[in-house]
């Protein structure tokens, strides 16, 4: 268990109730069941999409029809709120809006097409330009992960807390599949060291095995190309620190904290100590 922090305690229960009263998300369980059944339903049928800076990346019938029912049923619940998402609404000004839902329909559309479990849904309530309510859905793991700001999280809905990390060369790292198998970074990984390199594919899917306790970390080094979006972390990293972690830039940044739209300059996730460590040894190979 992380020093300091008891995610059983009545003071954590307390605001995680105070939270789920402020921000009521009842209404979630149902539409993410409903979506669940379509993912585990029906094959998707895939197309592309062309992104402002000419990079192609797949989308699929599931993306769109997700979207919308996650759309429509927060926008029912929530009158007010403004959205931003990744197919539909991408404006970043709605964070601007006092209340604001920052919607990943499918984060690991490559995944799902592959027929792999390594994807997620992710839904974040903004409130003021903060996040203030996290979930993640992996349908084929049968694992829902909601946590409230400073309210702890939970799975399935038992308590999570990251548990003391070991140093690097005892711990299970997950990585993306591809860079792990890629030539160029055979030098990071064999900086690195960990005891165990896990091939996972997609961003959340490597959250969720930190906070499940399968992984004790998730490192994606730099690749000119790639980046994540806030509707693909925003979530993840609220999650990740009401467990105990973090969500970390390689300059030693908390994306909790800094909230870019965009990051581009590749991460680390887990407990802090850890986190740093690897950033640490990365650095190292840089300069080797």
């Amino acid at each position: 268990m992380i020093r300091g922090l008891d995610h059983g305690s009545p003071a954590i229960a307390t605001r995680w109730r105070a939270y789920m009263s402020d921000f009521p998300m009842e209404w979630l369980d149902p539409v993410l069941d409903r979506c669940r059944s379509e993912v585990l339903e029906h094959r998707p049928r895939s197309s592309t999409k062309t992104l402002d800076d000419g990079r192609v990346e797949p989308v699929t019938d599931l993306d769109l029809r997700i979207e919308g029912r996650l759309i429509t049923a927060a926008l029912k619940a929530f009158p007010s709120a403004d959205v931003l998402s990744e197919e539909t609404h991408s404006n970043p000004a709605a964070l601007a809006s006092e209340l604001c839902f920052v919607i990943d329909p499918i984060d690991g559309t490559k995944e799902l097409i592959a027929g792999t479990a390594d994807f997620a849904i992710s839904v974040a309530l903004f409130q003021h330009g903060r996040p203030v309510v996290g979930v993640l859905d992996l349908p084929f793991r049968g694992q829902r992960f909601m946590c409230a700001a400073d309210g702890g999280a939970r799975v399935n809905g038992t308590p999570v807390h990251l548990e003391e990390p070991p140093q690097l060369r005892a711990a299970k790292l997950a990585v993306s599949p591809t860079q792990r198998a890629d030539p160029t970074l055979a030098s990071v990984w064999n900086r690195l060291l960990p005891r165990v390199i896990a091939p996972v594919g997609a961003f959340t899917p490597k959250v969720a095995q930190i906070l499940c306790g399968e992984c004790h970390a998730a490192f994606y080094p730099p690749k000119p190309g790639k980046s994540i979006f806030l509707w693909d972390y925003a979530a993840a990293a609220l999650l990740l620190a009401e467990a105990g972690g973090m969500l970390m830039s390689l300059d030693g940044m908390s994306l909790l904290s800094t909230l870019p739209l965009e990051h581009s300059g590749g991460w680390v996730a887990g407990p802090a100590d850890l986190c740093r460590e690897i950033q640490s040894a990365m650095r190292e190979t840089e300069s080797a």
